[in-house]
């Protein structure tokens, strides 16, 4: 336990002619750094505080790596390890590297610091470990970036840390019981103790970029970065565990899971952006910025997976597809979040399941309430844009909710209908604690059951004709967009769309309803059967009910200080 406490302190840099750079060598070593083993089928044991560096021989550094650009590799696999935890034996053969490591006295994971940590396209690197529940950190200790186009592997929980950028190209591999990949630093005592903690909260602008595949049998797959990029053939797979992109400059992995994730220091500048396959148990995207424009799918393997968390300071933009289904058949949970929150047209998100709707949150929970969710400043969901949680077979519909605290614009397809062979309709919100403009249809129809529910409840309401009206600009071409003007109102809720709507639809205004310019001079609803309502309650007034059809008088429920008819 001594040589383990003391472990920070056995190795120094020394000058390596081989390598032209420094390297790590135990103190008890030599000064000159002299290298030792060969080519194809050498192999060495490396021990704390024993002489670390193995193979370097004719060895040579060479990567040179821009983001986004062309990557060149003219090293094989990694090179100049030193064991600072535990025990790891390297054997290499031709193009394969074989480490067979031994955890460290009364703890379940080992250490390794590395010269250069990358894999060229035909070469594999394997670590062997104790068990799978084992886990080895690499941590590259040169300004030499990683760069993976072979294949990198595992029986137990792999870590890789490297502060000049982790790069898993095109054609890569990786493969292991668990994974993380870090270019945030970690520090000498943190590895020593396997404390999962990167970063010092000092501004860091090197990330992880997959272009390949990674698989993650048994734990999680986490990369953790100031930037976080994946690429459209990019398969990220956790079927037994989750699957997290986090973007900060210090970040902690407290546990399994997405609560074992620790945000403590972010910049707006940090960026994750998905343009591949996430898989997981459950899928959590953490950031500054964040655009999804990929599919994510949280398929549960455990009672609290089937679940997707996006969550950003600044902006969050989805353009691509979400699903979540739950071990039970229930549709799952997806939570969006942000400063501002955008559901571009052509974004699918999925909460559906054969025996019940799940929950799809964006921008914030009902009514704004939800304490799980930090609420968006704006929201806007694109027309083209699609939202379901309904019940495929048989079971209630689930909950949809767009909301902001200041400012909602929907134009959505909202679904939250009930099962095909039983089950009710699900509830539904679209609404601005400020603003909102409300452009979508939405369904929440029970074939074999009560129709849902709909709420819209802004500070004021305006329902004004899809042409003619001094706000109907924005209405007219039935688009919401990111670009459009504030109206000089504080909600705009076009008459056609609550004429397309069924179900049992409220309105609630804290301050007015106002009822006026319509298209056809009277609104004339599509409420359907069963005792479906259609409900205005306003704070102060609610006026023009006068073009109001009289087919709605007999379900219209109206509840304000002041009414005028």
């Amino acid at each position: 336990m001594s040589n383990r406490a003391s472990l920070n302190h056995i190795y120094r840099s020394v000058w390596n002619s081989a390598l032209g750079a420094m390297v790590a060598v135990a103190e008890i070593s030599g000064g000159r750094g002299r290298s030792s083993g060969g080519a194809g089928g050498s192999g060495s044991c490396l021990q704390a505080p024993q002489i670390p560096i193995a193979s370097l021989g004719a060895l040579c550094v060479g990567i040179a790596i821009v983001w986004g650009a062309a990557v060149s590799v003219t090293h094989a696999n990694p090179t100049g390890g030193v064991a600072i935890v535990g025990q790891a034996t390297m054997v290499t053969n031709g193009n394969q590297l074989v480490v067979t490591t031994q955890n460290g006295a009364g703890g379940n994971h080992s250490a390794i610091n590395w010269q250069s940590f990358s894999i060229p396209a035909g070469s594999t690197t394997h670590f062997q470990q104790p068990s799978a529940a084992s886990m080895v950190i690499n941590r590259v200790v040169t300004n030499t970036p990683s760069v993976i186009f072979g294949t990198l592997s595992s029986n137990g929980n792999l870590v890789l840390v490297n502060q000049a950028g982790i790069a898993v190209g095109a054609g890569a591999i990786v493969d292991t019981a668990g994974f993380t990949a870090s270019s945030l630093r970690m520090t000498d005592a943190d590895a020593i103790a396997g404390r999962m903690r990167f970063g010092d909260g000092t501004l860091s602008a090197t990330g992880v970029s997959v272009q390949g595949s990674i698989l993650a049998r048994s734990g999680d797959v986490v990369l953790i970065g100031s930037s976080v990029e994946t690429g459209a053939d990019a398969l990220i797979q956790s079927p037994n565990g989750s699957t997290i992109l986090a973007a900060g400059q210090q970040i902690e992995i407290t546990g399994r899971g997405l609560e074992g994730i620790s945000l403590q220091v972010q910049a707006p500048t940090d960026s994750a952006i998905n343009l591949g396959t996430l898989n997981g148990d459950a899928v959590g995207i953490f950031a500054g910025t964040l655009r999804h424009s990929g599919v994510i799918q949280a398929t549960a393997a455990t009672l609290e997976g089937g679940k997707v968390v996006l969550k950003a300071l600044g902006q969050v933009e989805v353009g691509g597809q979400i699903g979540a289904i739950r071990q039970d058949g229930v549709g799952g949970q997806v939570h969006v979040t942000a400063q501002d929150v955008v559901l571009k047209s052509g974004a699918l998100i999925d909460v559906s399941g054969p025996a019940g709707g799940g929950e799809a949150l964006i921008g914030g929970g009902w009514q704004g309430h939800d304490t799980r969710l930090t609420n968006a400043r704006t929201a806007t969901a694109e027309t083209g844009s699609v939202i379901k949680a309904n019940a495929a077979d048989r079971g209630n519909g689930g909950t949809v909710v767009v909301w902001a605290d200041e400012s909602t614009r929907v134009g959505s397809r909202i679904e939250a209908r009930g099962g095909a062979q039983g089950g009710d309709g699900g509830s539904v919100e679209t609404s601005g604690k400020g603003r909102l403009v409300f452009r979508a249809s939405v369904d929440t129809s029970a074939p074999h059951g009560k129709a849902g529910f709909l709420l819209l409840d802004p500070q004021d309401i305006l329902i004004v004709g899809g042409t003619g009206g001094t706000h109907d600009a924005m209405l007219s071409d039935n688009q919401i967009l990111a670009s459009e003007p504030d109206t000089s109102t504080d909600v705009t809720i076009s008459e056609f769309a609550l004429e397309g709507l069924s179900g049992n639809v409220t309105l609630i205004a804290s301050r007015d309803v106002i009822l006026g310019n319509l298209a056809d001079n009277v609104l004339d609803m599509n409420l359907v059967t069963g005792g479906s309502t259609f409900t205005l309650t306003a704070g102060r007034d609610i006026t023009g009910l006068a073009d109001v059809n009289d087919r709605i008088q007999p379900r219209l429920s109206i509840r304000s200080l002041k009414a005028l008819a």
